[in-house]
């Protein structure tokens, strides 16, 4: 039996919830109507939790369907990245020598002097005018020392000037405890806190727990926003409630005002957990865990970490070298604990890291020491390789195939460059057949591992699909030339299948983004598309 709350107008016991969030109750639609000014600020279908081991995060109050709007939110706090060249502080544009405005009253410079003017510059300029000297920058181009604290500046800010925010903001984790004693703290100690002590004179204000507890929010939680270059950093309020998972169920984006979008990329049934992922999905297992390890200070142990086939996919596994073998290596498994540079070895733990991997074929088993410099040597093989050549693409993944999977994370960075670089300077109509055959299955085989590993990754698979459809379309023309419009019309209406997909999975791409323009480019082609499938179509003969 459902229980009944009161509703939020007339507080009238009610068993009828928002449809939205289902959170809140209405014993009317009128009511419902007159509270959604109010209402529709906090209207998400997810709640938040909390739990011990994984602290607050958001379960799903209803069934979410692939593609919905979980939530969009502004930033709490945004600001330069850590490490930067001068940018204008108040739009994040970078800045060049001889084309900036400084500001009147900090002497900071900018783009224009409209952005002088921008709110998020107050808290440095308040602290710059106090400390009663201009700043100067002289130099440009190069990361400058200067813009290292002023996001974390910004955010200490506020606790004179928004108590409000400030609270939001110190209920953010910061793994203060975790992170005393790294390179990272000693390095924000020192470029950071007394940077602000000294430069800004503020060490009879601020105390080193609060500089640092402000570093380590910004870490945790900050959010690189990729509509410029160089990135900037803004931090969420609920979205920073949103746990990881290396297979996520949830993909954000960004609009181009700079809020947040948090978007289902898979079904998600009521009272599952709201995930994203928090490194690269593209990844492979060891080096997704040291990132996490080393960025986030927690070490991963979910559905995809656990099993070292990934699903299947054998993402990870090396090439077995015995003789007439076709069998692959990897280890028992990847949940080690993760040893920092600073962590003295646990004696519970030794022997962990010389572990073998093994090949379920034939048994052997080589260690882990000779594994990971054949990583290393491709890894760095890969890195030199000619970048925007579709040839030294290829060249690499016929020269791994000895060694790797043909799904090793690896072959799959390889195989996803040459899919998009097939075509992108001559057009596909110039290539040869063998060439869009190529293409035409890297897109298909990299779309269905993704689908496997990382179905919430819309980027890259409704760029993918972009790039298969147009595959598709262009072989639909030549067979249709040899074959007739019957054929032809065959691949173009797959061909619109795919790129129906690919238009949704980057629905909510900005176009300051390559996926966003590619995005606005399928509506386009799709109403093209359209035409095309009525003339064919009406050019085929009519059946007896």
């Amino acid at each position: 039996m459902a229980v009944e709350e009161p509703c939020e107008v007339c507080l009238t016991p009610t068993e009828q919830k928002c449809s939205g969030c289902q959170t809140v109750h209405y014993c009317s639609r009128d009511h419902q109507k007159q509270h959604w000014k109010l209402h529709k600020l906090h209207c998400v279908p997810a709640k938040i939790k909390e739990l011990p081991g994984i602290g607050r995060y958001l379960e799903a109050t209803r069934n979410i369907k692939a593609g919905d709007v979980i939530m969009k939110e502004a930033p709490l706090i945004t600001g330069p990245a850590q490490i930067t060249p001068p940018v204008c502080l108040g739009c994040y544009v970078l800045l060049a020598e001889g084309k900036t405005t400084s500001c009147d009253k900090c002497g900071w410079p900018f783009c224009s002097e409209k952005c002088t003017r921008s709110s998020v510059h107050e808290p440095e300029c308040f602290y710059t005018q106090q400390r009663g000297e201009k700043v100067s920058i002289s130099t440009y181009g190069i990361p400058h020392p200067n813009y290292q604290c002023i996001t974390v500046l910004r955010c200490l800010y506020q606790r004179d000037h928004n108590t409000k925010l400030w609270t939001k903001l110190q209920a953010l984790e910061s793994h203060t405890e975790d992170r005393k004693g790294t390179d990272k703290w000693e390095n924000d100690r020192k470029m950071i806190a007394q940077f602000i002590w000294n430069f800004f004179k503020l060490e009879q204000l601020f105390n080193e727990e609060e500089i640092m507890k402000c570093c380590g929010i910004i870490q945790i939680n900050g959010h690189e926003v990729p509509l410029l270059e160089p990135e900037y950093v803004a931090v969420f309020d609920k979205i920073s409630m949103v746990e990881h998972n290396c297979k996520a169920n949830c993909n954000k984006s960004f609009t181009s005002d700079g809020q947040i979008i948090l978007s289902a990329g898979v079904a998600i049934p009521r009272g599952s957990h709201i995930s994203v992922c928090y490194t690269d999905p593209l990844w492979g297992t060891e080096a997704r865990r040291h990132h996490l390890s080393d960025s986030k200070f927690f070490e991963c142990s979910c559905e995809r970490c656990s099993d070292v086939t990934e699903f299947g996919t054998m993402f990870s596994a090396v090439k077995c070298k015995k003789k007439n073998c076709i069998g692959y290596l990897l280890p028992d498994t990847f949940i080690v604990p993760i040893l920092h540079k600073t962590t003295s070895p646990d004696p519970a733990t030794k022997g962990l890291d010389n572990k073998f991997w093994k090949c379920k074929e034939c048994k052997d088993e080589v260690s882990d020491e000779i594994i990971q410099q054949l990583l290393q040597d491709i890894g760095r093989e890969l890195s030199i390789m000619e970048k925007g050549n579709p040839d030294a693409c290829e060249r690499f993944i016929e020269h791994c195939a000895s060694y790797l999977h043909p799904s090793h994370y690896y072959m799959i960075d390889a195989g996803l460059a040459l899919a998009q670089l097939v075509g992108q300077d001559t057009g596909l109509a110039a290539v040869s057949d063998d060439r869009l055959l190529l293409k035409t299955q890297l897109c298909r085989k990299i779309t269905e591992l993704l689908n496997i590993l990382a179905p919430a990754e819309n980027r890259v698979r409704g760029s993918l699909l972009f790039e298969l459809h147009a595959a598709v379309a262009e072989t639909g023309r030549r067979k249709g030339l040899e074959e007739g419009p019957n054929v032809m019309l065959g691949h173009i209406m797959e061909s619109q299948k795919i790129l129906v997909e690919s238009s949704a999975l980057l629905a909510h791409e900005p176009p300051e983004l390559h996926e966003g323009r590619l995005g606005r480019q399928a509506k386009i082609n799709l109403v093209q598309m359209d035409e095309l499938i009525r003339n064919l179509s009406a050019a085929l003969p009519s059946p007896l």
